[in-house]
């Protein structure tokens, strides 16, 4: 694979180079990751919402929609779209703040200033050269790291890691400890926090995320006995027969059957009442710390 790794690399690199970024009127901070998924973006954007809105700002989201087929941009009503139609990140993101979707990441941050939002925050599009970011966020995993250290599709790697830290104004590293020497300004600790259970509780787990090997790890960190774990591809499409297949599953091991917020939406809706949800919020080490970054940054 490496051979293909380096041609990965040539071509990113060469559309990078013929890309000269946009600014908008508005700041845009992107929140994204070296790897290929998994690392924690979803939650660290929402948390990163709320500080803004604490310190008077009015954050709208920008999200590709990956999973979904529309392609325009359009402001996501969870009452009106599917994940089918905006993916299942958008979906989840609307919840907290106005979110947009769409290809052209320009559009979708003016629209969000025509709005009223005073600044946006783009979950993922670290690699994205087309829209000018004022602050990149990157977020690692302290469990994944950065895998082998290898370009896709060789290891999980987008880009070359000092080139994707060369673009870092912060780092988060969710999880406990940090074992990675980085040569960046401003690095925040931070961990996902889980509604667990009260007494050991058997479960059966399935998960269709970008590194399900974390998911187990919060089950079983939080008193949660896992019977069966079941691993689907990063955004799978739930259907009613594997559904069916896996409350079977947990019927044989005498479970409750779980999955993450993400994957529920991808659930038919009639099936949704009978699968558990484990509830995941990111907290910051130094909550404190990241506000005042941001409100020296971005003043409003």
């Amino acid at each position: 694979m490496r051979p293909i790794s380096w041609l990965y690399q040539q071509a990113s690199t060469w559309r990078e180079a013929r890309i000269t970024p946009i600014k908008v009127e508005i700041p845009v901070i992107c929140v994204g990751n070296i790897v290929m998924g998994g690392a924690g973006k979803t939650p660290t954007v929402m948390a990163l919402v709320e500080i803004l809105k604490s310190i008077g700002h009015v954050p709208h989201i920008l999200s590709r929609g990956y999973g979904g087929y529309l392609r325009d941009t359009i402001l996501v009503n969870p009452s009106e779209h599917s994940y089918l139609q905006v993916g299942d990140e958008p979906l989840l993101l609307a919840q907290i703040a106005p979110t947009w979707i769409g290809t052209d990441r320009i559009t979708s941050a003016r629209a969000a200033k025509k709005a009223g939002a005073s600044i946006v925050v783009m979950d993922d599009g670290l690699q994205n050269p087309s829209l000018f970011k004022d602050f990149n966020l990157i977020v690692i995993d302290a469990i994944q790291g950065f895998g082998n250290q290898l370009m896709f599709p060789a290891g999980p790697l987008r880009e070359p890691i000092k080139k994707g830290l060369n673009r870092a104004d912060a780092v988060v590293v969710v999880g406990k400890g940090n074992p990675f020497k980085l040569e960046v300004k401003g690095q925040f600790g931070a961990r996902l926090i889980c509604s667990g259970s009260k007494t050991l509780e058997p479960v059966v787990a399935f998960a269709g995320i970008g590194y399900p090997k974390k998911f187990r790890h919060s089950l079983e960190q939080n008193n949660y006995i896992v019977r069966e774990f079941i691993s689907f591809a990063d955004h799978h499409p739930y259907t009613i027969t594997d559904i069916q297949r896996l409350l079977k599953i947990a019927e044989h091991h005498e479970s409750k059957l779980i999955t993450t917020s993400k994957d529920l939406l991808r659930i038919p809706s009639d099936y949704r009442d009978r699968v558990n949800v484990l509830p995941i919020q990111l907290q910051f080490d130094n909550i404190d710390e990241i506000r005042n970054l941001l409100q020296q940054r971005f003043p409003v």
